[in-house]
């Protein structure tokens, strides 16, 4: 009953910070992780982590949280070929357990965003479950640059990182893709280039943001379910 209340009190002064706060006012946590696979319900782990701060409307360079996580399993060939993240890499560094609250504190007091930002929430939350990590996962409120593309740009016919950087012409080239930190700085950028045409719209707090958000979502179900976009 307590842990109850405890969630409906969050909920509410976090919806009224929301409302309070501007954009420009706002901290944002650009997420990324690396993984061993796709699957988190068979067993797949985080091998990498990074984030990095969005603070005035624009990228902190200083401010960058950038980890190797031993996943405690052989991280499989097909894996490596992607992300070029190796079992010698990662078998000398600490298990995500080990950096749970490094990564609470970088996040705290900022809004999380990702490019398909559930994904890395739920390998978070399994991954580290019973954790004060976990505990924030599971009641952490999200941007999702997917969604956010989705409800600006509802005709596009492919929601894919690299596609959307490419097609509003993004600058991808100085970053690798697929390492964690690459990812979040790129997904940095395109967040950046999205917000500034939300306030164009008349967004002006994360309530308007997660309510454009939420407006993607639904359409980019319809999207995905009728061209068969992954």
């Amino acid at each position: 009953m307590k842990n109850i209340f405890n969630r409906i009190k969050y909920y509410i002064e976090t919806r009224k910070l929301f409302n309070r706060v501007s954009l420009e006012e706002t901290n944002f946590s650009i997420l990324d992780t690396e993984t061993t696979g796709l699957h988190v319900e068979k067993g797949d782990q985080i091998i990498s982590v990074a984030s990095l701060r969005v603070s005035n409307l624009k990228i902190s360079e200083e401010k960058i949280l950038n980890e190797l996580v031993n996943p405690k399993m052989k991280i499989p060939e097909a894996s490596i070929k992607i992300h070029n993240i190796t079992d010698d890499q990662v078998q000398s560094k600490p298990t995500l357990f080990e950096i749970n609250e490094k990564i609470l504190r970088f996040i705290k007091k900022s809004i999380l965003v990702g490019h398909n930002i559930n994904f890395d929430i739920n390998f978070l939350k399994e991954n580290s479950k019973g954790s004060s990590l976990a505990h924030r996962m599971k009641v952490i409120k999200a941007i999702d640059t997917i969604y956010l593309t989705a409800s600006l740009f509802p005709d596009l016919k492919n929601y894919e990182l690299t596609n959307l950087c490419e097609k509003f012409k993004i600058e991808t080239k100085d970053q690798i893709r697929h390492s964690a930190l690459g990812d979040c700085t790129i997904t940095a950028r395109l967040f950046l280039y999205l917000l500034n045409i939300a306030k164009s719209k008349g967004v002006k707090n994360i309530t308007d943001l997660i309510t454009l958000c939420n407006r993607g979502q639904n359409l980019h179900h319809i999207i995905k379910n009728s061209k068969n976009i992954h």
